[in-house]
């Protein structure tokens, strides 16, 4: 008899301070996919459930049932009739085909819904009372999850990304889905104990000395015999919920009372070293000097407006600066300005337009439109297919674009908020990134990955935004 396993994908991080909803049109934006094409629409991708195909393809004992595939670009909180869809058609799914053997799910862990400030908590709640005590429920997680008690006690098993940037999200479901199917073999039995860390860490890149010596920590657990998995995660403290902070899930093979004595060491390792755990930031001026010091390419990332954590991406602070001091042969991916590249299409590629350029959505953190002459290089669909690191082979949308050249300069204009970590958003526009003096991104670490390859001159500035890559200032009302 086959053995039946839910999966499912509903992945966003909350930026609570954001006053654009995660509703229907922001996930339709990513990915918005019911049933059975999600099979067909992730198979091969570099994804979670990409992982969860590949793993079990081969297996004609266990059949994979997809419920949803809802992705979204950060923002507010979800809305409730997105949230209540999710758990509605996952539920659907469990009960249709009851009893199902496993639960198998990639989660974000930072998702605040409208009514429910612990997304993934309550999810996993009410799928646990829908499957009963017994069921494994194995979730794979954003390395910046807020990881909470009520994920923990309803889980079986939470296994987060390693890497920041997050180069590790199939390596992340392949070692989810293994632990699901050795646990349906019967060969492991996982156990899980979890810890907070009530600290706010800032954006941190993994590799960073302060951060490395952590992971050096959990790689020495994973040696100890009885580990499958010991989990860390980052936080996100955008999200302003009571339960923020730096998430420990040590997963054993039966072994509870390990797995309590593990959390425990490993808890006390990351809080003596919080005093560490700070970022600075160069200014805007130290790093446009640093520009003009060599002919490499030097790219600058706007931490602050990063949509990867719920900006609008439409700040015009570097781009200003760039413009006063009249330096030529740069290029910026994007500012979101929908209104803009509206006026670019209608003047037509070739030609010459006056914009009030970005800076729309509050200004006096995205520093207010920009007054602009710009010829009209290109319009395009603003779509391409990833090939980073970063879920090589999903396509990334930033709707229809406009390629402007402002004094020597080029700018994508796009109409959808999405991180540009892939330098593929220059390469699919025509844009050569190794060719030009300046490379502006806005991201906060993602980046890393992808222009890492082109240049170590890799510089993050923390401007005004409400996507700051540090806590303080953050007018948090429910942390504490």
């Amino acid at each position: 008899m086959q053995k039946k396993v839910i999966i499912g994908r509903f992945q966003h991080e909350t930026n609570s301070f954001c006053s654009k909803p995660g509703d229907e049109t922001m996930f339709r934006n990513l990915c918005f996919d019911v049933g059975d094409c999600i099979l067909k629409n992730q198979k091969g991708v570099g994804s979670e459930i990409g992982a969860f195909i590949d793993v079990f393809e081969t297996r004609d004992d266990i059949v994979l049932l997809p419920t949803v595939d809802f992705v979204a670009n950060p923002t507010g909180p979800v809305t409730g009739d997105v949230f209540d869809y999710a758990l509605r058609e996952i539920l659907s799914a469990i009960e249709k085909n009851a009893p199902v053997d496993g639960v198998l799910l990639a989660l974000h862990g930072a998702m605040v819904a409208v009514g429910h400030p612990d997304g993934e908590g309550d999810l996993l709640e009410e799928i646990r009372t829908a499957v009963g005590a017994d069921v494994p429920i194995i979730v794979s997680l954003d390395l910046h999850s807020n990881t909470t008690k009520k994920m923990a006690e309803n889980a079986t098993a939470l296994i987060p990304y390693e890497c920041y940037p997050h180069t590790d999200t199939y390596k992340t479901g392949l070692r989810a889905a293994h632990m699901m199917q050795d646990t349906l073999d019967g060969k492991i039995h996982p156990q899980m104990a979890f810890r907070l860390v009530p600290y706010l860490l800032p954006l941190f890149p993994s590799e960073e000395p302060e951060m490395k010596c952590i992971y050096d920590k959990t790689a020495e657990m994973k040696k100890t015999k009885g580990v499958l998995f010991p989990g860390f995660c980052h936080g996100f403290f955008a999200a302003d919920i009571e339960e923020m902070g730096m998430g420990i899930t040590i997963v054993t093979d039966g072994d509870r009372p390990l797995a309590e004595e593990m959390a425990d060491e490993l808890f006390i390792f990351i809080s003596e070293r919080t005093p560490t755990l700070k970022r600075t930031f160069p200014t805007l001026d130290e790093v446009l000097e640093k520009a003009l010091s060599s002919h490499k390419p030097l790219v600058i990332a706007d931490a602050s407006d990063n949509p990867g954590a719920g900006a609008f991406s439409d700040s015009t602070h570097i781009l200003r600066e760039i413009l006063k001091r009249g330096i030529r042969n740069t290029i910026l991916a994007t500012i979101v300005d929908p209104e803009s590249v509206t006026k670019c299409e209608a003047a037509g590629v070739g030609s010459t337009v006056r914009l009030a350029l970005g800076g729309k959505s509050d200004p006096l953190l995205s520093g207010g439109p920009l007054d602009v002459t710009a010829y009209v290089k290109m319009i395009s669909d603003g779509k391409y297919v990833a090939k980073a690191k970063i879920a090589p082979g999903e396509i990334i949308k930033h709707g229809k674009t406009a390629v402007v050249e402002i004094e020597e300069n080029t700018v994508l204009i796009a109409s959808i908020p999405r991180q540009p970590w892939d330098t593929e958003v220059f390469y699919s526009h025509g844009i050569r990134p190794e060719e030009h003096k300046i490379i502006i991104t806005k991201s906060a670490v993602h980046y890393r990955a992808a222009y890492g390859e082109i240049t170590d001159r890799l510089e993050a500035v923390a401007l005004p935004g409400i996507a700051n890559p540090v806590p303080d200032g953050y007018p948090f009302q429910n942390w504490k």
